[in-house]
């Protein structure tokens, strides 16, 4: 029997100019098709949670907001909201209006980064 010379594995990663994070990508493909894939994240597990236990919650803040360079306002707010409700506290409702519109500038930040980055993928350096 022939070994079928059509069928690959095409791995991507970890470390490749097209990741923006580390990630390792397994595509079985055959021919032109695709007939599976893996994927394997993890590679920038910082531990953060083992970081916190040691922390007060003051200063968990500060290392909450340098979990994702991009997007600190929504890991902090995140944060906040938890300490919030463990200590009963209510905001008011001023403060939930900013925290929402920051949290909406931060969402819209984030969508035109990765339009930026798939233009930039994609040819398109000067969309």
């Amino acid at each position: 029997m022939a070994a079928d010379t059509n069928k690959f594995v095409i791995p991507i990663g970890p470390q490749h100019p097209a990741l923006k994070e580390p990630a390792n990508f397994e595509f079985w493909v055959d021919g032109e098709i695709v007939t599976g894939a893996s994927v394997r994240l993890g590679y920038v597990h910082r531990g953060i949670e083992k970081g916190a236990e040691a922390r007060t919650w003051t200063q968990n803040l500060y290392l909450m907001e340098r979990i994702c360079g991009i997007c600190s306002h929504v890991h902090a707010t995140a944060y906040t909201l938890g300490v919030e409700k463990l200590a009963g506290v209510e905001v008011p409702p001023r403060a939930n209006a900013i925290r929402q519109l920051m949290a909406e500038l931060e969402r819209i930040h984030s969508h035109m980064l990765w339009l930026g980055v798939a233009a930039h993928e994609g040819g398109f350096d000067t969309l």
